[in-house]
Parts: C-alpha cells; sequence; structure tokens
C-alpha cells in the first residue's frame, strides 16, 4: 500500500506552520476564557455570600422584622452568575460572551440585587413604596439588551464562519 508522504514526493507541506499556529492560538483563547469564566464564577460566589451575611447582620439590628426580598437577595448572583459561569467555566468547549453583552448582564444582575435591597429595607421599615419598581424594569431592561445583543454576537460569528 502506498504512503502518500509529502515529504518523500517532493511537494511542499502547504500550511502546516499555520495549522498549528491556529491550534495554538484557539487553546490559549479557550484558557483566556476559561479563566475569565473562573473568575466570574467566584466573584459571583462571593457576592452571594456577602448578600447573605449582610442580610442576616440586618435582620439582627431589625427588631424581629424580616423580608422575604431582602432573605432572597443572594439567589439573584447566585442563580444569574455564579451558577451560569462556573458551568461555563467546566464546559469543554464554552461559549465566547461578548464584553457588551458580559457587561450588560452584570448591570442587569447588580440593579436587581440592589432592588431588593431596597424593597426589603422598606418592608423591614413598615412603609409602602413603588420606588422599587423602578429596579426590576432597569434591571429586566438590562438583562433582555445582554442576551438579545449575545444572540445576535453568536449568529454574527456562525455566520463568520461558513
Amino acid at each position: 500500500m502506498p504512503v502518500n508522504n509529502s515529504r518523500q514526493s517532493g511537494q511542499p507541506q502547504k500550511f502546516h506552520a499555520y495549522q498549528s499556529y491556529q491550534r495554538e492560538a484557539a487553546r490559549r483563547r479557550a484558557a483566556v476564557m476559561h479563566n475569565r469564566y473562573v473568575r466570574t464564577a467566584l466573584a459571583y460566589a462571593g457576592v452571594s455570600a456577602f448578600c447573605l451575611v449582610f442580610c442576616a447582620i440586618y435582620e439582627i439590628f431589625s427588631f424581629g422584622e424580616h423580608s422575604l426580598f431582602m432573605r432572597m437577595m443572594f439567589m439573584i448572583p447566585l442563580l444569574g452568575g455564579a451558577v451560569p459561569f462556573g458551568l461555563m467555566a467546566v464546559s469543554e468547549n464554552p461559549p465566547s460572551v461578548s464584553r457588551v453583552a458580559f457587561n450588560l448582564w452584570n448591570s442587569g444582575l447588580a440593579v436587581r440585587v440592589s432592588g431588593c435591597l431596597v424593597r426589603g429595607i422598606i418592608e423591614i421599615s413598615g412603609r409602602v413604596s413603588d420606588y422599587d419598581n423602578y429596579y426590576w424594569v432597569i434591571g429586566g431592561l438590562f438583562l433582555a439588551l445582554a442576551f438579545i445583543i449575545q444572540v445576535a454576537a453568536w449568529r454574527r460569528d456562525k455566520k463568520g464562519s461558513r
């Protein structure tokens, strides 16, 4: 059975060095994304822990009053940040997240956490206000905009790879 060895046939090997460079560059990009997702997941886990500790300390000084919004405030960074980015960090081929969508997503979660805090403080103080509704709407707009921008970036990348 004949072996097709380009060195023996006299034909130069085309793009061998370039293909090796592409593989190495892709490996480095994946390592950078992995580290970015690990750091982000750990940061969100830290924010969730801070929210839990903050709520516990706040309720100690609130004369026995509590708020479900403040008690569940830790769930937003946990489920919206630590879990998704943690899953992306452990996946073998993590998706690329655009910087604009990443920043909008982080801002949307921060606004939602702030809305929980404001609502909790208002409830614990015994007052009623619609002021916290703005947080929910603006946070939701940020999250929706981040999702739309990310889907558009994935579609653009998919068309570009064809």
